[in-house]
C-alpha cells in the first residue's frame, strides 16, 4: 500500500527539468514531511530559484523506509534509468541495505559541507560501510526521563536503574518491544548491558552461538518488567510521566522537548543517558544511484547540512539533535533550545553513550526472545 501511494504521487508530479525538479521521498512522520515542504524546500528555493520540490511522505516507522527501498529496487531490477526518486530519507537499516546492494550514489565527497558529516554512524551501519553515502538529517536519542521531585539521584548506569526499579516498583515505565521504538531501544540497551556484546551485536558478523547470552539477558528483563509499568506507546510513557503515574521512563528526547515546547509536559522532567548507553537512531538522506536530478539532489542535501540551517530548522524548530558536526551547529542555537536539548544530557554524554541498533539478524533474535520470554 505504501509503495502504491509513492508510485502514484510520483507519477502525478508535473514534469519539469530534471536539473531543477527534485522528487523527495520521506520515510518518516508527517512533521518531517512538513519541514521539507514548508521550511527546507522554500529555503533551498530562495537560493536556487528554479528549483521545485515534489515531497512525498510514505508513512511512519520501518515500513515507510521499506516502501522507498522497494520502489528503487523495482526500477533497478527492471533496468530502468533514470530513477524517479532524487532524494530519500530512510532508516539506518534500509540505507545500509541499499548501500550493500549498490543502489545509492556515493555523493558526500561532492558536498561543500562534507567535512561536517562526522561520527561512527556515518562510517558503518548494521555492519555495512556507509561512509560517503549518507548524511543524517537529524539524530533521535532515546534516554531515561525522570521527575526530579520524585527521583533525588537519577541513574547513571543501567545497574543504578535496575536497583532503583527494584526499590520503587511500578514507578518506571517503557512501552515494551511492540509499542514504539523507544521501547525497542530500551530493550536493545538492556541487552548490550547484560551481554557486554555491543560491538558484536551492532557490527556483526552474525553468530548464532550468541543466542544463549541474548536469551539470558531477556530473561533478566522479564524479571525487571515485574516491577515496571508497560505503557501504551511512546506518547503513553510521556503521558504517564506528566500525570505523575510514573517517576521515570524511556523516551525520545526530541519528543520530550517537543511536548515541553507545546506546553504539554511538566518542564521539570529531565532526561539522563545511563552507561553503557541507549540507541540513537538517525534518519539518513540518500541519493539513489540513477536519480535523474543527482546534481540538484546533492545541492539540496548540502543545504540541509549547512550549520545555520541545522540550527534553525532542525534544532530550534523541532528539538532534534543536529545531523552534522554538533560543534559547528550548537554555538548557533538560542539559549532556550540549548537548555531544552542539553538539560540532563550533555554533548559529552551523547559522544560516550549513544549506541546503534543491532544488525538485523540480532535484532530479530532479540525481538523473538522478548516475545517468547517476556510476553
Amino acid at each position: 500500500m505504501l509503495m502504491r501511494a509513492l508510485v502514484l504521487l510520483l507519477v502525478l508530479a508535473v514534469p519539469a527539468s530534471a536539473a531543477t525538479r527534485l522528487n523527495v521521498a520521506i520515510g518518516a512522520d508527517v512533521n518531517v514531511v512538513e519541514v521539507h515542504k514548508t521550511l527546507l524546500g522554500p529555503g533551498f528555493k530562495a537560493q536556487v530559484p528554479d528549483a521545485e520540490l515534489n515531497v512525498v511522505g510514505t508513512g511512519t516507522g520501518e515500513p515507510a523506509s521499506r516502501a522507498i527501498y522497494t520502489k528503487i529496487r523495482a526500477q533497478a531490477d527492471a533496468g530502468r534509468a533514470p530513477w524517479d526518486i532524487d532524494v530519500a530519507l530512510v532508516s539506518m537499516a534500509v540505507a545500509s541495505q541499499m548501500v550493500k546492494e549498490g543502489l545509492l550514489l556515493r555523493y558526500v565527497p561532492q558536498m561543500k559541507n562534507a567535512a561536517l558529516v562526522k561520527g561512527a554512524e556515518v562510517k558503518e551501519a548494521f555492519g555495512v560501510t556507509v561512509d560517503g553515502y549518507v548524511v543524517p538529517m537529524f539524530q533521535n536519542q532515546i534516554a531515561i526521563a525522570y521527575n526530579p521531585a520524585k527521583v533525588a539521584t537519577p541513574p547513571r548506569t543501567f545497574d543504578d536503574l535496575a536497583k532503583w526499579v527494584a526499590a520503587n516498583p511500578g514507578k518506571f515505565g517503557y512501552n515494551g518491544i511492540k509499542g514504539g521504538v523507544s521501547g525497542v531501544g530500551f530493550t536493545m540497551g538492556w541487552v548490550y548491558w547484560k551481554t557486554g556484546l555491543y560491538k558484536q551485536l551492532t557490527q556483526g558478523p552474525f553468530d548464532r552461538s550468541r543466542e544463549g547470552a541474548i536469551r539470558e539477558a531477556i530473561t533478566a528483563l522479564r524479571d525487571f518488567n515485574k516491577n515496571v509499568l508497560v505503557t501504551n506507546g511512546n506518547a503513553g510513557t510521556l503521558d504517564a510521566l506528566n500525570r505523575g503515574e510514573i517517576a521515570m521512563g524511556a523516551v525520545w528526547i526530541d519528543q520530550l522537548v517537543a511536548w515541553k515546547n507545546e506546553g504539554r509536559m511538566d518542564p521539570s522532567i529531565t532526561p539522563v543517558l545511563p552507561a553503557p548507553g541507549l540507541p540513537i537512531y538517525p534518519l539518513y538522506l540518500v541519493v539513489p544511484r540513477e536519480a535523474a536530478g543527482r546534481e540538484a539532489a546533492v545541492r539540496y542535501i548540502d543545504y540541509i547540512a549547512t550549520p545555520e540551517v541545522q540550527a534553525r530548522a532542525i534544532v530550534e524548530r523541532f528539538g532534534w539533535y543536529p545531523g552534522v558536526d554538533a560543534d559547528r551547529v550548537l554555538p548557533l542555537i538560542n539559549a532556550k533550545s540549548r537548555e531544552l536539548l542539553f538539560k540532563g544530557v550533555s554533548a559529552d554524554d551523547l559522544a560516550r553513550y549513544s549506541r546503534q541498533m543491532p544488525i538485523k539478524e540480532y535484532h530479530d533474535l532479540i525481538t523473538l526472545a522478548y516475545e517468547e520470554i517476556v510476553r
